[in-house]
């Protein structure tokens, strides 16, 4: 938590948050959604991957196609969404093929905004 009055932040349980915000609602719903946000990070990291006929690692989840393209210098992660075909490459670079198959995750959350 922040405040104007304190130069640090303060870390501190849902419990003490709700005292903190005086709000007992938020702090809980903040707790949760990390928890399954942290849970959903860990079983990503157990998703199968397919290769397609074109050598790329690929996965379809959620409405969505995620390829991840070897580039000379790394590998960058695509997502279309399946229904409309509309797709969004990214612009980073990550040196090896878990390093994009970890971030992957990110762009799906994204593409679901934003596609």
């Amino acid at each position: 938590m922040e405040h104007s009055d304190y130069s640090e932040t303060l870390a501190v349980g849902c419990v003490c948050a709700e005292h903190m915000e005086d709000d007992y609602v938020r702090p809980r719903e903040r707790e949760k959604d990390l928890r399954r946000m942290s849970g959903r990070r860990k079983s990503w990291a157990d998703r199968k991957w397919r290769i397609s006929q074109n050598g790329n690692s690929y996965i379809n989840t959620g409405g969505f196609n995620i390829v991840i393209y070897n580039r000379d210098n790394g590998f960058v992660v695509s997502v279309a969404r399946r229904e409309s075909g509309k797709r969004q490459t990214g612009k980073q670079i990550y040196p090896t093929l878990p390093d994009a198959k970890a971030s992957a995750l990110k762009a799906l959350l994204w593409a679901k905004s934003h596609l």
